[in-house]
C-alpha cells in the first residue's frame, strides 16, 4: 500500500491540520492501491506548504491545488454539491494510522453520486463495487 502516514508526516500533516479525501480511504483499508494522496488542508497549513518549492500550483476542477508527484494538496473538495473544507469535513472522518481519511459510507456516497449524475470515471464503477463488497461483509460479521 502506498505510503500514506510517513508521506504526511515529512510535510507536517496530521490529524489536526488535514484529511486524506478521495480513494486514499481505500487505500489505507487494503481495498486498493491508491496513486496519489488527496488531502484537503487547513488555510493556515497549506500557506505554509504553498511556500516550500517542493510544490508547484496547478488548477484542478476550479481551484488551486498543490502538487509535488506524490501529493495534490488543497483548502476544499467540492462534492455532493458542495465545496467542504477542513472543517466541514468534522464528523466525516475516521483516524488510522495517525491520518485522517474520509470516512467510507462519505466516498461511497460521492461516487455514487458522480456516477448518478454522469460524471463517474470507470474506476469510480469499480469503487463502488469494492466498496459494496466490503461494507456488506462489514455488516455480515456484526
Amino acid at each position: 500500500m502506498l505510503p500514506v502516514s510517513s508521506s504526511l508526516a515529512a510535510l507536517g500533516l496530521n490529524p489536526k491540520n488535514s484529511v486524506v479525501i478521495g480513494s486514499g480511504i481505500l487505500n489505507a483499508l487494503g481495498l486498493r492501491r491508491s496513486r496519489d494522496i488527496d488531502v484537503v488542508a487547513t488555510e493556515t497549513k497549506y500557506r505554509k506548504l504553498a511556500s516550500n518549492s517542493r510544490f508547484r500550483r496547478e488548477q484542478s476542477h476550479g481551484r488551486e491545488i498543490l502538487i509535488d508527484g506524490l501529493c495534490e494538496i488543497g483548502v476544499d473538495w467540492t462534492v455532493l454539491g458542495k465545496t467542504w473544507n477542513f472543517n466541514d469535513l468534522n464528523g466525516r472522518f475516521i483516524v488510522i494510522d495517525n491520518v485522517r481519511y474520509i470516512t467510507l459510507e462519505f466516498l461511497f456516497e460521492a461516487k455514487c453520486g458522480w456516477i448518478k449524475d454522469g460524471t463517474g470515471r470507470p474506476k469510480d464503477i469499480d469503487d463502488v463495487k469494492l466498496m459494496e463488497a466490503y461494507l456488506l461483509n462489514i455488516r455480515n460479521q456484526q
